[in-house]
């Protein structure tokens, strides 16, 4: 099933689409100490539905800052360490309506779809009046996180209007508007995605902004290469980039890997874009290629050894690491040495990191380069302790399933995805988790016809006692669910009939989504 692997992706995915820190003033950052940051804590969230809290908004004339997580959520977990539990945030916090939306709270999934969020954790910041004004990428620090605040607080226009008239022809912006657009989060902001063309887009708003924003200009321009250079899918055609704009690509790259403000402004980009970057920028076993080879080195190391950087940033410096050992082939065996770094790096930020709220980010990281490493070895017993630490385990089983089920133990990954499944808690958790049992069946016992019938129509029964089920992540989970079932009943047409039959059968239970329910399985 490859959890790690997808979780890599979209790691990936986000920081190509969205900046995931933020520019400071000064080098100087606030210390990150490990504490127990239950998310809750300190910031007076609203008691109430979303619509109450819009309603409540509107008549104090505040905007209102909805957050969108899970309690197993890595990121959230982070999000929940380094900036809620901040003062900075908490004191103004109190200037807006705050939403804590759980995506097994009552209507979650429903009001994910309504406001078009993609994934944990997403962060909208809405006028008094409900106009959407920004998202907020996670993963920036808590002096960022406070200017954007401070941004929203100020802006005349949301980032969708600036967006607008920079693809209507206006050529100006503001320092405060590309501050906006610049810490905007566009990975998690599908309709900006769909409505305009970026590529376009980020070039506009880079050659737009105030010259004297080096860290906002940074960020825009790297988001216009990463739109250049994307292949996300087979429609995509990257850009072919002229000499003249490979120069300059490289020369801004340099200049970002030398400025530690411009760093910490691109880090993910940095720590784990780095290959993609040199391999695309330039021609293999050139002088160019190894001395932007040897400038990400540098920052890397920088970055790793910095006690002021977030430690998960830390420890996927290692990820780009990886890259490079590997930038000619991929499946290249690393260095002993870099195998060392990386062993030590799992031994460091284990010992060091106490709090189990901050545990989650750190051991998920370190277990998303172990996979990109291929260390199984290493990762496993990692792991295997790290359920007795956790409050939600059931989040690394799936990874024990991965390691079991790459080593050919297909027993063994079955019997903790069902574990898992059974320890998960909440509508959408639950179906999320059931999916991954289900989907480990398919792969790895085709042949168990019953199992695989009984396992998917209890799945999909228990998720239609929830009016909310039929929505946003459920809703693109059940897809995927459909298309493995089609592909594995293509020689199985009676067990996909039953399984349509008896979900159909079902779906009287919510006549006001038999829609999305009736059509289940429909081309088998």
């Amino acid at each position: 099933m490859n959890r790690s692997a997808l979780t890599l992706a979209l790691l990936l995915f986000l920081t190509a689409c969205g900046p995931e820190t933020a520019q400071e003033q000064s080098v100087q950052v606030p210390e990150i100490a490990p504490v127990e940051a239950d998310p809750k804590r300190g910031v007076a969230w609203f008691d109430g539905s979303v619509d109450e809290a819009f309603a409540f908004a509107k008549e104090k004339g505040k905007p209102v800052f909805l957050y969108w997580g899970a309690e197993w959520c890595p990121p959230c977990h982070a999000i929940s360490a380094t900036i809620f539990s901040k003062p900075e945030f908490i004191e103004r916090s109190t200037l807006f309506v705050p939403v804590y939306l759980d995506g097994d709270d009552k209507d979650a999934q429903a009001n994910g779809e309504r406001f078009g969020v993609m994934g944990y954790p997403t962060m909208v910041v809405f006028d008094a009046e409900g106009t959407e004004l920004t998202r907020i990428p996670s993963g920036i620090d808590i002096q960022a996180y406070a200017n954007v605040l401070d941004l929203t607080l100020m802006a005349a226009s949301s980032a969708r209007s600036l967006v607008e008239g920079l693809m209507n022809g206006d050529d100006s912006l503001t320092e405060n508007e590309c501050s906006l657009l610049a810490y905007h989060s566009w990975g998690q902001d599908s309709d900006m995605s769909e409505d305009f063309d970026l590529r376009d887009g980020f070039r506009r708003m880079y050659e737009a902004c105030p010259v004297q924003l080096d860290a906002e200009r940074s960020i825009l321009y790297m988001s216009w290469l990463d739109e250049s250079l994307s292949t996300e899918s087979e429609a995509d055609e990257p850009l072919e980039l002229t000499d003249q704009q490979r120069y300059e690509a490289i020369r801004i790259l340099e200049s970002i890997l030398t400025n530690p403000v411009l760093t910490r402004a691109n880090i993910f980009r940095v720590v784990i874009d780095g290959p993609k970057y040199t391999s695309l920028l330039t021609e293999p076993a050139s002088v160019r290629r190894g001395e932007l080879t040897s400038a990400f080195y540098k920052t890397l190391d920088s970055i790793a050894a910095d006690e002021n950087i977030y430690k998960r940033e830390r420890i996927y410096t290692l990820v780009g690491k990886i890259g490079f050992e590997r930038i000619n082939d991929e499946a290249a065996e690393l260095s002993t040495q870099l195998q060392q770094e990386i062993r030590d790096m799992v031994a460091w930020a284990d010992k060091s990191t106490p709090s189990v709220y901050e545990r989650q980010p750190v051991i998920n990281a370190l277990g998303n380069v172990l996979y990109a490493a291929g260390m199984d070895d290493v990762a496993k017993p990692l792991l295997l302790a790290e359920l007795e630490k956790s409050k939600q385990p059931y989040y690394f089983m799936v990874d024990l399933a991965d390691i079991e089920q790459r080593a050919g133990n297909f027993e063994t990954a079955l019997e903790w995805l069902k574990k898992a499944h059974d320890s998960t808690r909440g509508v959408a958790t639950r179906f999320q988790w059931g999916q991954y049992y289900l989907i480990g069946l398919l792969e790895m016992t085709p042949e168990d016809t019953q199992t695989i019938q009984d396992t998917a129509v209890a799945l999909i029964t228990e998720l239609l006692q929830d009016s909310g089920g039929f929505y946003q992540r459920p809703k693109g989970q059940l897809k995927r669910i459909e298309d493995r079932l089609l592909d594995w009943g293509a020689e199985r047409t009676e067990a996909v009939s039953d399984i349509r039959q008896s979900v159909r059968s079902a779906c009287v239970t919510l006549p006001e989504q038999d829609s999305t329910c009736e059509a289940f399985l429909e081309d088998g």
